[in-house]
């Protein structure tokens, strides 16, 4: 939700349960063991070359030996995985290696959670947009409400047959000065300030969009979340972890089938509907629009944020030498705007896993000397391990120049937009910063990109026929010959382009 700083922290070595060194160890050399007691014991490793012993036989050996050691360790208060309803296998056994035992109580924890509640949310609607968490600083909710107007303006001007729902996410100290726009006076703001930061204008800003609340669909308040933070451990200039958790934890609350989650400073542009193609495609090609490596609806669309590998040795949820590699190679994730489908449980179970898995950082992996910048730390480790237990879980990937993340121009950008073609160079020398010559269908940093000349939440600022506008989605017509309406002169261009 918020870009990285560049200070590294310092490392904080993982330090695996004897059980996992055992495993481990098994794994490596393949060798035999028995159990004595409650103990389990070496026995001495075979000193059969390779040419003794085929490597069929020595794979299948070392098979046996980790689901009969995972087995074993089941029996030491380790969940029991075939005692769960949300899926019909247990994890693999290879896919428990090296891991931190406590991932997999978690795991388990999120799983029992999930059956209980599942069918308590996501049932507001098909699709919508959840705007947020705000709190604390009201500039926060300003940009939310602002970003809202544009959202709605882009909608009531869509051909699209999705109906798109608009959701806020706030604090409840926000709410009730949204609430109170008819009667708070700017001098009467002044109670809230001991807990939030605002000033007279941003209070007359939001209430000029506030529309009486009508812009919204649904207002989702926030509450205390029932996770432990600390911020003694976290980077409080990101935001504090109390924040963090309930954004995080925020996603098992999302209103619709499939919900996008964006910042409030992600500012969509017109197609934004084209990004629910990735959960929910309306033919095997998803829409003509996107690529992904697998064809199936995804449970998860999420982009990469432009600093990928940014700590990602920092946070190896177990045994380096055993995962570390793949832990650390899986790309960080950008939180600015994830696409859940709710339509299997599966995406339920991962939204209480996240903020699980969050909590167990903030207060048993960091320290004060290696603290947690921000949200995206334990959204990538839970989402690694996600997958790494759940592998019929399909994650598609927003390409990074639909959901641009970047601070073109500026050397501390981990992408920049200005030379990838995120913001292509225009004409006139100038770089794109205009929705209708970008491919981005949501903004997300320095650079602004307007709607014809206007942000989108000025009042009569979008409109889509208006010179300079993007043209129309193409529609077909009785010889499948695709055509565009252009914007300013109201005419068709036919287009080379069959159905």
């Amino acid at each position: 939700m918020c870009s990285h700083g560049i200070s590294e922290a310092p490392r904080r070595r993982f330090k695996p349960k004897p059980d996992v060194f055992l495993l481990l160890s098994l794994f490596f050399l393949g060798c035999g063991y028995f159990k004595g007691g409650s103990m389990l014991k070496y026995l001495p490793c075979k000193t059969t070359s390779s040419s003794e012993e085929p490597v069929d036989d020595r794979l299948e050996r070392i098979e046996k030996s980790i689901a009969e050691i995972a087995d074993l360790m089941a029996q030491k208060n380790l969940p029991d995985d075939s005692k769960d309803d949300n899926s019909a296998n247990s994890i693999p056994a290879h896919a428990k290696a090296g891991v931190d035992p406590v991932y997999l109580k978690l795991f388990q924890e999120a799983r029992e959670r999930s059956n209980k509640d599942f069918d308590s949310y996501h049932n507001e609607g098909e699709a919508g947009i959840v705007i947020g968490p705000t709190e604390g600083k009201f500039k926060y909710t300003v940009e939310a409400i602002q970003n809202a107007r544009r959202i709605r303006s882009i909608l009531t001007a869509s051909d699209s047959n999705l109906k798109l729902n608009l959701a806020l996410m706030t604090s409840p100290q926000h709410l009730e000065i949204l609430s109170g726009c008819d009667v708070l006076t700017d001098d009467s703001i002044s109670k809230f300030r001991q807990e939030i930061e605002i000033n007279p204008n941003q209070k007359r800003e939001a209430c000029r969009l506030w529309s009486n609340g009508t812009l919204f669909d649904l207002i989702i308040p926030t509450s205390e979340a029932p996770y432990k933070g600390n911020d003694n451990h976290t980077q409080l200039n990101q935001g504090t972890s109390h924040y963090w958790l309930k954004a995080l934890g925020g996603y098992r609350l999302a209103p619709y089938t499939h919900t996008l989650f964006i910042d409030s400073n992600s500012f969509p542009c017109p197609g934004i509907e084209n990004l629910f193609q990735l959960t929910k495609p309306s033919d095997k090609n998803f829409g003509k629009y996107w690529q992904p490596t697998t064809t199936g609806a995804g449970d998860l669309a999420v982009g990469i944020d432009q600093y990928a590998s940014w700590q990602n040795d920092e946070w190896i949820p177990g045994f380096k030498t055993f995962i570390g590699e793949d832990s650390i190679k899986f790309a960080e994730r950008n939180t600015g705007a994830v696409l859940f489908n709710f339509q299997r449980q599966l995406s339920h179970t991962l939204a209480h896993f996240i903020p699980l898995v969050a909590e167990h950082i903030y207060n048993n992996v960091a320290s004060t000397k290696q603290k947690v910048p921000n949200d995206q730390v334990a959204f990538r480790v839970a989402l690694y391990l996600f997958r790494r237990f759940e592998q019929g879980y399909v994650e598609h990937q927003i390409p990074m120049h639909t959901s641009c993340r970047s601070y073109p121009g500026k050397d501390y950008a981990g992408t920049d937009g200005f030379l990838n073609g995120m913001y292509p160079l225009k004409s006139d020398g100038t770089f794109c910063d205009e929705c209708y010559c970008t491919p981005c269908l949501i903004n997300h940093g320095v650079h602004t990109v307007k709607i014809n000349g206007a942000m989108g939440w000025e009042e009569g600022s979008f409109n889509r026929t208006t010179p300079g506008a993007p043209p129309s989605s193409p529609r077909y017509n009785n010889d499948n010959i695709a055509t565009f309406t252009v914007p300013g002169n109201g005419t068709d261009r036919s287009m080379n382009e069959t159905k």
